[in-house]
């Protein structure tokens, strides 16, 4: 058979991050990972063969397992010669197969019952476009109108340093990017702000370590109650992001759960 020269471009859904509709089976099982929640589902397991995946599914008295093949249009099962014995369900983007003896999920169909979260900058707050979201995060958190000024000159502080860098409005903090990694989080009080940022697992001026010695070995804290503190605490947020991006460029472990290279090299000492 022929292969058949897909477009580059299909149609426009603009759908949780998704701009344009699948095209292929991995494109399906790519859009099916977001909305798999929404059908009260979740992935057990992805298989290298037939079926594409062992799945279970919410019904109300249990989790039914499920034989998942994954195709672009449902037709595509017949034509791979798939066994319909061997599966349970047929998950698609398009639905062309009317005498299907499988049930389907018509991914194209469902997705229009479903809220969408159209992807948009994640730094529109600081950008000054839209400052809904920030404003409903102080006011969730009982934040002081005085604070929040302070996190409004930290913000700039850090876009005059490096314009690259943009926040996250998260449920339980404001998390900086340098931009490719995130560098500091800004976790909310009433009277201060609590910055927890990386150190690289070396001293920060005014920065404690954290005290957890099975995560956060490269990452301290400190707290600001006041422009004067705050003056401060920008030297080492500037300090964090240098060696962030260093750590980045050495190909290092940043994230929370990363160890000290110390760390590292006393537990490969123990294994041998």
């Amino acid at each position: 058979m022929a292969n058949v020269e897909r477009s580059i471009v299909s149609e426009l859904i603009n759908f949780r991050g998704m701009v344009y509709a699948p095209q292929t089976e991995s494109g399906v099982l790519y859009l099916f990972g977001k909305v798999a929640e929404d059908l009260n589902m979740y992935i057990e397991e992805l298989r290298p063969e037939a079926p594409d995946a062992i799945a279970r599914r919410f019904t109300g008295k249990g989790w039914e397992r499920l034989r998942v093949e994954f195709e672009q249009r449902s037709s595509d099962f017949k034509q791979h010669g798939r066994d319909a014995d061997a599966c349970d369900l047929i998950v698609c983007w398009e639905h062309d197969w009317p005498t299907c003896p499988l049930e389907v999920i018509e991914l194209r169909d469902r997705i229009r019952e479903m809220d969408n979260h159209p992807i948009q900058r994640p730094d529109m707050a600081a950008a000054g476009e839209d400052n809904e979201d920030l404003d409903e995060w102080f006011a969730g958190h009982g934040v002081q109108d005085r604070v929040r000024g302070l996190f409004q000159l930290m913000a700039e502080h850090i876009k005059s340093v490096d314009d690259a860098c943009f926040y996250k409005v998260n449920k339980t903090s404001l998390t900086f990017y340098s931009p490719q990694r995130v560098f500091l989080y800004v976790l909310p009080r009433q009277s201060s702000l609590r910055l927890t940022l990386f150190t690289g697992g070396e001293s920060l001026a005014g920065v404690q370590q954290m005290e957890n010695k099975s995560s956060g070995q490269k990452w301290g804290s400190l707290t600001v109650g006041d422009e004067d503190q705050l003056q401060e605490a920008l030297l080492s947020v500037e300090e964090a992001h240098k060696r962030i991006n260093a750590a980045i460029k050495r190909n290092e472990r940043t994230g929370w759960h990363a160890e000290t290279e110390e760390a590292t090299e006393e537990a490969e000492s123990l294994a041998d």
